[in-house]
């Protein structure tokens, strides 16, 4: 933990095993952190005590772990055990689980107009596309995939060619990452009718074919106005307009850019 102003070293926290990703409750009490240690596990962080306050067993090591619109529930999803597991953030105890084909990647949820999650919208190992998940049904309803044009085969990402993606915060649009495409895809909510979408950068680089920019993990302006795309092989980040469908900027960053979220200060 960093405090904010002066980015100093508050404090840290010893977990249950090797993390991969976390997330926080609405209400800044409770961190929840994705263990990638076998047999897996869900830590609980309390922010008041700065300890882990609960482990949670799970099925697989985790990968990626959300916390729903609502804040009652933690999704998690397994690469190893191809599970998706739903936790009550009130009982901090396993709600329901689902058993899929493929490793569980990233995901993104779509909002009931009462704020619960509607859809849990899944990206699979091996598979490039995504699975629709129908939350109160507890079961897969759909499966789309995503063109191919080329790509992924000489980035050595066929196991995972579709990786990253996200629902605007007006909850009007889902937009998909596709490494195999070297695109994102938008789709218009709630229908899930295929809007349009916008080409990314290729690499070019001598004696080879065109190399995708190997698009991962999007984010969005709070007025869903803009999504932002990190480009891993590119070293950079795709600025899209989502009323045009159309890139507009692309910004140069560091080595391999992956994980990218947008943080509102007030």
């Amino acid at each position: 933990m960093f405090d904010r102003a002066g980015g100093r070293l508050i404090s840290k926290v010893k977990l249950s095993g090797h993390p991969n990703n976390i997330a926080t409750t609405k209400d800044g009490g409770r961190v929840v952190v994705g263990i990638a240690e076998e047999p897996g596990a869900l830590d609980v962080i309390d922010t008041t005590e700065l300890s882990v306050a609960k482990s949670i067993p799970v099925n697989g090591r985790l990968h990626n772990v959300y916390v729903t619109p609502d804040n009652k529930y933690v999704i998690t999803g397994s690469i190893r055990s191809k599970v998706l597991t739903v936790i009550d953030l009130a009982t901090e105890k396993i709600a329901w689980q689902l058993q899929l084909d493929e490793g569980v990647r990233p995901m993104a949820m779509e909002k009931a107009p009462d704020g619960s999650v509607r859809r849990i919208f899944v990206q699979l190992s091996n598979l490039n596309g995504f699975a629709v998940i129908d939350f109160a049904a507890r079961k897969e309803v759909d499966r789309i995939k995503l063109p191919d044009n080329g790509f992924g085969a000489q980035e050595r990402r066929l196991d995972s060619p579709s990786h990253g993606m996200g629902v605007a915060p007006d909850n009007k649009t889902l937009w998909v990452t596709s490494i195999s495409a070297n695109a994102v895809y938008a789709y218009a909510l709630p229908e899930l009718k295929l809007l349009g979408h916008v080409a990314l950068p290729a690499l070019k680089v001598e004696g080879r074919q065109p190399i995708s920019a190997v698009p991962n993990w999007v984010t969005f302006t709070p007025d869903s106005k803009l999504l932002y795309v990190s480009n891993a092989a590119a070293r950079s980040v795709s600025v899209i307009d989502t009323a045009s469908i159309k890139l507009i900027a692309t910004v140069p960053v560091g080595e391999v850019p992956k994980r990218i979220n947008t943080v509102v200060l007030r």
